[in-house]
């Protein structure tokens, strides 16, 4: 985006709305202002009502994920949710990862909350997505907030929604785009196999057994 464009939604970002001269950045020629006005117009981030000039909905939701200070946008945590579901043979599903930066690391079936969905709908739609299954009642158990890291640099910052479920035996699993999905004995998995704040979920899971919970966990990955 063009640095004209940036200070036009800056100026717009503390005014309902401002009139041509209100929002024109000093020192800018007026054909050059105007057409960057228009462009702005032509993606739908601003609206002209009579004299006067605002954000569209779509520019609200613009300016919403950017920097106050140089408008361009600024990494975010992911929202997810994590599904923890178990078996009466002690097995649990979990999602092997076919992509980086999690590549080959075990974790629960989960991914990102889209954003017309509500968090119990973007649940089941994962569990369904990574693993085939369906028709599971999910509890929402806690929230964590996962923060991801190598010895010289940041990898992740997650805010997981963890929910959990139980089955009866082990039904069939389908592979998922993205990985593999399998029954699993956790015993078999060392922690170095396993995704970042996944053997902390596990023990909170355990030890709230009544509670909602809330952690932040920070995850060193080898």
């Amino acid at each position: 985006m063009h640095h004209i464009q940036r200070k036009i939604l800056r100026q717009l970002m503390y005014a309902p709305s401002l009139n041509y001269a209100k929002i024109r950045p000093l020192g800018v020629e007026s054909n050059h202002f105007a057409y960057h006005l228009d462009q702005l117009m032509r993606e739908k981030l601003i609206v002209k009502d009579g004299r006067s000039y605002s954000l569209t909905d779509k520019g609200l939701m613009f300016v919403d994920r950017v920097s106050h200070e140089t408008m361009n946008p600024r990494p975010q945590p992911h929202i997810v949710t994590s599904l923890y579901i178990t078996n009466d043979r002690g097995q649990m599903v979990l999602h092997k990862h076919g992509f980086q930066p999690y590549l080959n690391l075990y974790g629960p079936p989960q991914g990102r909350v889209h954003y017309a969905e509500h968090i119990a709908e973007a649940a089941e739609r994962e569990l369904l997505e990574k693993s085939g299954l369906s028709g599971i009642s999910l509890t929402h158990r806690g929230i964590v907030y996962i923060h991801a890291t190598k010895p010289s640099a940041d990898v992740s910052k997650i805010l997981a929604h963890i929910f959990s479920g139980t089955v009866t035996g082990a039904p069939e699993l389908t592979a998922a785009r993205d990985g593999t999905a399998v029954w699993e004995d956790l015993a078999l998995l060392t922690t170095g196999q396993c995704m970042p704040g996944f053997v902390e979920v596990q023990e909170l899971l355990s030890t709230h057994i009544h509670s909602f919970f809330f952690a932040e966990i920070e995850a060193l990955m080898v």
